[in-house]
């Protein structure tokens, strides 16, 4: 039987004019399995970090290459995942 790992869906909101995709971040992977709307506005990450430690290093992602301000991100928590999620 093949260990499953269990992930936490964060949704980060983001209410700046400087937008940026979040594939073009150097080590966004680092955080998880990184998708963006149309508009590149509204980030879902499907991440095993705990929920400090994503905040955390997703600021410092951003401080060190975008010019998108911390203060105008917003993440919420999501539903946790993993194999036996929809028990």
């Amino acid at each position: 039987m093949a260990f499953q790992l269990w992930y936490t869906n964060y949704f980060v909101d983001i209410d700046s004019d400087k937008t940026v995709d979040p594939k073009n971040i150097e080590g966004i992977s680092e955080l998880g399995e990184v998708s963006a709307n149309g508009n590149l506005t509204a980030w879902h990450v499907k991440s095993q970090l705990h929920e400090d430690d994503f905040k955390r290093h997703l600021n410092q992602l951003l401080t060190d290459q975008t010019e998108i301000n911390p203060d105008d991100v917003t993440v919420t928590k999501g539903i946790n995942g993993g194999p036996l999620s929809m028990l």
